[in-house]
């Protein structure tokens, strides 16, 4: 996935400058950049039992925004990479209006080579990421590399419904098929297995999903940028695709917890 679709080049110009520094409170319209928002994220953290103290990798952490809310809710100490080096200067200067700098830290990396040594942290987070990762099995084994022993790998995805194939474009993270990389749940499920993990939970988040986007409003006058600043105009047809392929069964969302065993 290129860089383009994700906002382009001026990516971080444009939400920097959209930035009220008297007003860091109004980041949430573009703080939580997946389906359900804060919520969805405040029910993975609870499912993979995160504890204070815990050295977290949030895994495509886009703007910071669940990277933050571990950090805050959940005394975690989180480490985000993300393949946009726009969004990661984004999410640290959102960390610095939050006064997160000290729990939260950023950088620009590829998933299928992390830059850290094996076994260092205590729980892997992705959301919404990999959907644009080809190589399931290179990046679960390489998640695996990187958590310690009785670590826990926690993930919320958007998964392949009824006929993929009809799948209407553009939606959040591809704008053609040559860039959505979409597996069904059971496949998700069986590829994380193989690659060495251990199922602790799943749970359909679909009609939790689905219901959500049905009640989603489109960008307004947050008094702050918002996630159109960051995808571009072509936005909200994004989410009106996402919202239509979920009706019509073309999408389905999981969220499951995985071990690797001590």
């Amino acid at each position: 996935m290129t860089d383009e679709h994700y906002g382009g080049d001026d990516v971080a110009g444009r939400v920097l400058g959209a930035l009220d520094s008297a007003r860091a409170d109004r980041l949430a319209a573009l703080d939580q950049f997946h389906v359900g928002g804060v919520a969805a994220s405040r029910r993975l953290a609870e499912r993979s039992e995160i504890a204070a103290g815990q050295h977290v990798l949030d895994l495509g952490s886009g703007l910071g925004g669940p990277a933050r809310l571990l950090a805050r809710e959940f005394a975690a100490d989180v480490t985000g990479i993300d393949l946009t080096p726009g969004f990661c200067r984004i999410a640290r200067v959102l960390s610095e209006h939050s006064s997160m700098v000290d729990q939260t830290h950023f950088c620009a990396a590829d998933a299928l080579s992390l830059p850290f040594a094996d076994g260092v942290f205590d729980l892997v987070w992705t959301e919404h990421v990999a959907m644009n990762i080809a190589d399931r099995d290179a990046l679960y084994r390489e998640l695996l590399r990187v958590a310690r022993p009785g670590g826990r790998l926690a993930l919320y995805d958007i998964a392949a419904g009824a006929d993929p194939a009809s799948l209407v474009y553009p939606v959040p993270w591809a704008s053609d098929p040559a860039h959505s990389h979409l597996v069904a749940a059971d496949e998700l499920r069986r590829v994380v297995a193989d690659a060495g993990w251990r199922e602790v939970s799943v749970h359909d988040e679909t009609r939790t999903a689905r219901d959500w986007l049905a009640g989603a409003k489109p960008p307004g006058d947050t008094g702050g940028p918002t996630l159109r600043d960051v995808m571009g105009a072509d936005f909200p047809q994004m989410i009106g695709n996402l919202r239509a392929n979920f009706e019509a069964g073309r999408l389905t969302a999981i969220q499951a917890v995985f071990e690797k065993h001590p």
